[in-house]
């Protein structure tokens, strides 16, 4: 009895390192080696023929290409060729971050980064500044929302790699960079600034005063850790000074975590409140609810919104239009509340990409357009009166 059990126990190990070596040859073809093996034992081993030809075009040129290729090219080679062929999907929100992207997307999520203190986007294929940080270097240089930026220390910033160009304006704390800036009506101008600790402060609160009567003002943007925990404190601190409504200003806010989103619905819903539903492409559609008790139920509530309030900012807008009957006021925002899954690769890079939409709760799908205000107000850059804002203070206190 103990000797079939020993031989059956070793025919158990034997199969769990054939296994484990099979998924780590079939995972690393080129410094297996599996890739320079004969064509019919290589094309029977390597575990996805979609990405056969990528391992195997990549370990030729490492071995015998005529010069040798040093590791960082083949790195580069490889990023290079998994950039491209993600591009080929065709949405622009499935993207490939290499190891320092990746980093820099960890870092803007915590709020906390090293560079000049912009948020910036493509738009119309041009690198835009979206938002400049109060008291940033970007701001004490005069830096402004809506400038272009062309080139960074000399190097042009090209439709092509937009990402890749923009990520060296972040670097070590007090060295230097020269952002080349276009701004309507001006010649082209280089601002050079010194790169500095960024602690993003993303919420803002303040009192108005409106015909004699309180109204709180919370401006959020983005949806950090920890920023909805704030967003409470604020509105929790406006109501205890009288407010009678709330404007939260979501313009520019390009959206962030969806966790604290559902927190932010929180604070004016009550709880097990409906603030979205996910549409998959493969499983049930899933509800997602508020899970914490409320600040007020019954304040009423101003959004500001423009084409730059995205993703989870419209989760918020929507949820709350729907469940509190809340009003938005500004420009339609930009449409792209998905699901974005983000998963580590073994270069220490990542994937992030697309894998379902949000509904409001009435069943309008944030992922195909945007929100359309229930007051529709552009704001003239050429004046110094924000009319959007003066709008919806407006509308607060006529409710």
């Amino acid at each position: 009895m103990w000797r079939r059990f020993g031989t059956s126990a070793l025919a158990v190990v034997l199969v769990l390192a054939v296994f484990v070596m099979g998924v780590w040859v079939g995972g690393h073809p080129r410094q297996s080696g599996l890739d320079r093996a004969p064509s019919a034992i290589r094309d029977r081993l390597l575990s996805d023929e979609r990405t056969a030809a990528a391992n195997q075009v990549l370990s030729i040129l490492a071995s015998d290409y005529y010069r040798d290729l040093p590791e960082a090219k083949l790195a580069k080679m490889e990023d290079e060729s998994v950039r491209a062929m993600v591009a080929a999907v065709g949405d622009p929100y499935t993207q490939y971050l290499s190891k320092d992207e990746f980093q820099a997307f960890l870092d803007q999520r915590s709020g906390t980064y090293v560079g000049i203190g912009i948020e910036w986007t493509v738009r119309d294929k041009l690198a835009t500044v979206v938002r400049v940080t109060p008291d940033g270097p970007a701001a004490k240089a005069g830096l402004k929302a809506n400038d272009v930026i062309v080139a960074v220390d000399g190097t042009p910033v090209t439709a092509a790699d937009h990402w890749a160009a923009m990520e060296t304006v972040k670097g070590d704390p007090d060295t230097q960079v020269v952002l080349r800036i276009r701004r309507a009506g001006t010649a082209d101008h280089d601002y050079r600034m010194t790169r500095a600790e960024i602690h993003e402060r993303v919420v803002s609160a303040r009192m108005e005063a409106v015909d004699g009567t309180r109204v709180g003002l919370v401006r959020l943007d983005r949806f950090t850790t920890g920023s909805a925990a704030d967003v409470r404190r604020r509105v929790t601190s406006l109501i205890a000074g009288k407010a009678t409504a709330i404007v939260l200003d979501l313009r520019g806010n390009p959206g962030g975590l969806v966790n604290e989103a559902r927190a932010l619905v929180g604070i004016f819903v009550t709880r097990g409140s409906t603030v979205a539903t996910t549409t998959h492409r493969n499983g049930p559609r899933e509800t997602l609810v508020t899970d914490q008790d409320p600040v007020s139920t019954d304040i009423p509530i101003v959004i500001l919104t423009n084409g730059d309030s995205a993703s989870a900012s419209e989760i918020v807008a929507g949820a709350l239009r729907d469940d509190r009957g809340a009003k938005l006021v500004g420009t339609r925002t930009f449409g792209k509340a998905l699901i974005q899954t983000t998963e580590r690769l073994s270069n220490g890079g990542a994937l992030k990409y697309t894998t379902a939409s949000y509904l409001t709760p009435k069943g309008f799908d944030l992922g195909r357009k945007g929100l359309t205000p229930d007051v529709t107000v552009k704001d003239d850059p050429a004046t110094p009166v924000d009319e959007q804002l003066q709008r919806a203070l407006k509308v607060a206190v006529t409710r």
